[in-house]
């Protein structure tokens, strides 16, 4: 996994979010992004969509693309089910804080966070430095 952490001067990519997402959950190379839709995969892939969207500047488009959807409208659907899930379980936000965690240690140095709400405008993203 070394290999493929982002160095402190450039934002994190998708493929790095995959990468922590898939081996926090302990699936295979390419199980995320794959056509299955088990539960056992399907969450995790919309972990990463959230992580996706709160630490990059990627449309849902292009979201979709990274995780081999047809379309973008998956990812908004994954979107509202994280963020209904992080609300309703305690373990499940626990689990977004740990992934969210081990991508700001791999990215070290300061890094951009999306916001869903800053200056009352939706999805706003601001810098934050690592102190």
């Amino acid at each position: 996994m070394a290999e493929i952490l982002p160095s402190p001067m450039r934002p994190l990519r998708a493929p790095e979010i995959i990468e922590v997402v898939r081996d926090y959950y302990k699936l295979g190379r390419g199980e995320l992004t794959g056509r299955d839709k088990t539960r056992r995969v399907s969450w995790p892939r919309q972990m990463a969509m959230a992580l996706m969207r709160y630490r990059t500047r990627l449309s849902t488009t292009q979201m979709a693309a990274a995780l081999g959807l047809d379309c973008h409208t998956s990812v908004l659907y994954g979107l509202k089910a994280v963020n209904a899930r992080r609300r309703e379980f305690p373990h499940l936000q626990a689990d977004f804080e740990e992934l969210n965690r081990r991508l700001t240690g791999s990215a070290g140095g300061a890094e951009f966070i999306r916001h869903a709400a800053a200056h009352g405008r939706p999805f706003s993203t601001v810098r934050r430095r690592a102190g």
